[in-house]
């Protein structure tokens, strides 16, 4: 398969070298079992699936903290600070990107937003410089996480009630989606793996086999459950079990039909980016202003990347995952890759 991989203007990263001209690093006392970051965002230590110490011993102290910086070979390894290195940088650079250019009210989408770490930090970004109204849409399908994404809010003087938090998957269809319901802990989730057909096939196999089938009806009828799980583990190694389950799905068109502009949507979730975005492209290109795409797997980045390129997006960053790049700016390693685009139509 061959993709394209230039795009006028792309990468031009020392445009961005000032991303954070005039931004003082937050500097104060941090509550008990809770991190910090440049904006001042407390993030309770507990909520990140990586963490593996004491909680306790994180927070209550005072802590100076620094602005992103795009290089990540010598990270700090402070867990009182959250740090936005490599990846990050470009999360944190379109925060304040999408809050300059806005006018009248902004508006924010985030999918896959697990704990609402991206939606908190794109509203104290707006804040700082270009304080205005705002609404944040945060789509979110598992209820623990939800409950998390309420409690990162209030934590941080955000009132989830003003804001829209919708409890469901993002796929390419409204129909209810076999996905792994697991424990936060055990990081975030997708219905790309678990919703497919042959998967769903083999679901069915599986109970067929096991003679588990009139138990399973029971469970599909009573709990949307399948009765299927699938192992997995903490960050700290403890086994886990995420239970494949049916849940609310909904699409691009649906979430943007009430919106009359998007000024920023920021995507992560889980490869199945290559599902939710290829059908609406046209209806994206009237409403939304700025996307960004943590991409999962070298083809589904350069899908992604062709299909906003031949639609006439301006292809800002383009990075693909899994690799380490070399830029003006420092060396960075991707896990997802990182995929800005910007509409010059709007």
């Amino acid at each position: 398969m061959t993709y394209c991989k230039s795009s006028k203007k792309m990468n031009e990263l020392e445009k961005f070298r000032d991303a954070f001209a005039g931004i003082a690093p937050w500097a104060g006392e941090t509550p008990a079992a809770h991190a910090v970051d440049f904006l001042g965002t407390f993030t309770d230590i507990t909520f990140p699936a990586v963490f593996t110490g004491d909680p306790m011993s994180i927070g209550g102290k005072y802590v100076e903290t620094a602005l992103p910086s795009l290089d990540d070979t010598h990270p700090d390894d402070n867990a009182d600070i959250w740090q936005w290195r490599g990846e990050g940088w470009f999360e944190a650079v379109n925060w304040f990107e999408a809050a300059r250019e806005a006018h009248g009210e902004f508006v924010m989408l985030t999918l896959g937003a697990w704990y609402g770490s991206q939606a908190v930090g794109c509203y104290r970004a707006l804040q700082l410089v270009n304080p205005m109204p705002c609404r944040l849409v945060v789509v979110e399908p598992m209820a623990d996480n939800v409950a998390l994404i309420e409690r990162h809010f209030r934590t941080n003087g955000i009132d989830p009630d003003a804001h829209w938090i919708v409890p469901m998957a993002v796929n390419d269809s409204a129909d209810p989606v076999l996905f792994p319901v697991a424990p936060h802990a055990m990081g975030p989730q997708n219905c790309f793996s678990t919703n497919e057909r042959a998967s769903r096939e083999s679901f069915c196999r599986e109970i067929i086999a096991a003679g588990k089938a009139e138990a399973a009806l029971s469970s599909l009828l009573l709990h949307n459950s399948t009765g299927i799980t699938i192992p997995g583990k903490s960050a700290k190694g403890e086994p886990l079990q995420a239970e494949v389950k049916y849940v609310g799905a909904t699409t691009l068109n649906l979430l943007l039909g009430p919106l009359a502009r998007v000024d920023y949507l920021e995507a992560d979730i889980q490869q199945s980016e290559t599902r939710a975005f290829p059908p609406f492209v046209d209806l994206l290109k009237r409403k939304v202003r700025r996307i960004h795409i943590g991409t999962h797997g070298r083809d589904a980045h350069w899908m992604l990347h062709d299909l906003f390129a031949g639609n006439g997006w301006d292809i800002v960053f383009s990075y693909e995952p899994d690799a380490t790049h070399q830029t003006a700016l420092g060396t960075f390693t991707t896990t997802d890759g990182v995929l800005t685009v910007r509409n010059p139509n709007l």
